[in-house]
């Protein structure tokens, strides 16, 4: 009896060691695995009021992530999610300050204002010319004569390079008063003049302007963006910001009721706001590679490189929900802000300035945006149903 008492015992232990390693494995496959390909809307709708007065204005974090030299311990760990998230100390919104979102005097770009940024690019004449490096789309770096440079990106061959798209994106920003995309605006340039101005290190190079630029009448026409002088990178311990071990981990701090440890939380309000912006533009390039670059000490997330968004699907791309489905937790003044966002507003700013093009978007791309915009919505209020305010509108 003793014998046959001791053999069920040990199969008893037997079973509960192996469900517990069952377990385990389902977390870490979990961790790893895309969301499966339903849209990320939750059925629960909870509309809260809309917000009194005028939007809040803030200055810029500054808030540093760690830097290439400054490594955390790779290995490291997030502690086990607690049932809530206690931290509820007030940060500084990575926002600039902006007095009203439709007006351009206001807008402003890692502490200055945008238009001071833009005039010597509207007027410089063009003295050198190079090309940048990375991805298959043709990117140049443009000097003036007064001293001013820029990124270029003309129409081209490599039609998921949009320029006109960049500048919509800069304007959506705006209007959501984020001001992380650099300023942009377009420009013609003659294909003689840019052929000549191709740095003498890269003269090889210089048949990619006319086999890759679209040229009409000897005219290109493109978008320049402000050149950012330093860029640098995010870095979670050694991984970078966008890279799978890094997803991973920010990825569970943004969820509900994770603790996001304090000298993370400007970092991940910043990884909110672009998730939020990109599913808005559907933007489907950010987290393909070398998309999610940094201010040189690492501490500000800039969203650049936005020519591959506006798509005229309603409800967005497969990508962007996989992206937004990993946060949970959002800035409540950018919330009630694209809450009180009017299709009137994005008309009118998109319908400024647009030369040398016909249109930045078109009735389709707009409409598509603004039916994305209720759908983020939509996902945002059933978090709220489900977990409350104060567990889902977590940064200021």
């Amino acid at each position: 009896m003793r014998l046959g008492t001791c053999i069920a015992l040990e199969i008893v232990t037997g079973l509960v060691a192996l469900g517990a390693a069952s377990v385990g494995t389902a977390w870490a496959v979990e961790e790893l695995r895309e969301p499966p390909g339903r849209p990320v809307v939750s059925r629960a709708v909870v509309t809260p009021p809309a917000p009194a007065g005028p939007p809040r204005t803030a200055a810029p974090s500054t808030a540093i992530a760690a830097a290439p030299g400054r490594h955390e311990d790779a290995t490291a760990r997030p502690a086990p999610e607690p049932v809530r998230d206690p931290v509820r100390d007030p940060v500084r919104d990575p926002a600039p300050a902006v007095a009203t979102y439709t007006d351009p005097a206001t807008w402003a770009f890692a502490g200055q204002l945008d238009e001071p940024l833009l005039a010597p690019l509207r007027t410089g004449k063009l003295t050198r010319v190079k090309f940048n490096r990375g991805g298959t789309s043709l990117s140049l770096r443009l000097d003036f004569d007064n001293g001013a440079r820029a990124a270029f990106k003309p129409e081209q061959t490599h039609l998921h390079s949009n320029p006109r798209r960049e500048i919509a994106a800069y304007r959506v920003d705006r209007l959501l008063g984020i001001g992380r995309v650099p300023p942009a605006i377009g420009r013609t340039f003659e294909l003689a003049e840019m052929v000549a101005a191709v740095d003498k290190s890269q003269k090889p190079s210089t048949r990619r302007l006319h086999d890759e630029m679209i040229a009409r009448a000897g005219v290109t026409k493109g978008e320049l963006s402000w050149w950012i002088p330093v860029l640098g990178d995010m870095y979670i311990g050694r991984s970078r910001v966008d890279s799978t071990d890094a997803i991973v981990t920010w990825r569970r701090w943004l969820k509900v009721g994770a603790v996001i440890p304090e000298e993370r939380r400007a970092l991940c309000e910043q990884l909110s706001a672009m998730a939020l912006f990109d599913f808005l533009i559907d933007n489907t390039d950010r987290w393909s590679g070398n998309n999610a670059r940094a201010s040189e000490d690492g501490g500000t997330l800039y969203f650049m490189d936005n020519t591959l968004a506006f798509s005229r699907s309603k409800r967005g791309h497969h990508k962007s929900h996989i992206y937004l489905s990993r946060v949970q937790k959002f800035s409540r003044r950018l919330v009630e802000r694209l809450r009180s966002l009017t299709e009137a507003e994005v008309r009118e700013v998109m319908a400024r300035d647009v030369e040398p093009f016909d249109r930045l978007l078109d009735d389709a791309q707009i409409k598509a945006m603004m039916s994305r915009r209720d759908v983020l919505l939509e996902y945002v209020d059933g978090l709220v149903a489900e977990h409350g305010a104060d567990r889902v509108l977590v940064f200021p």
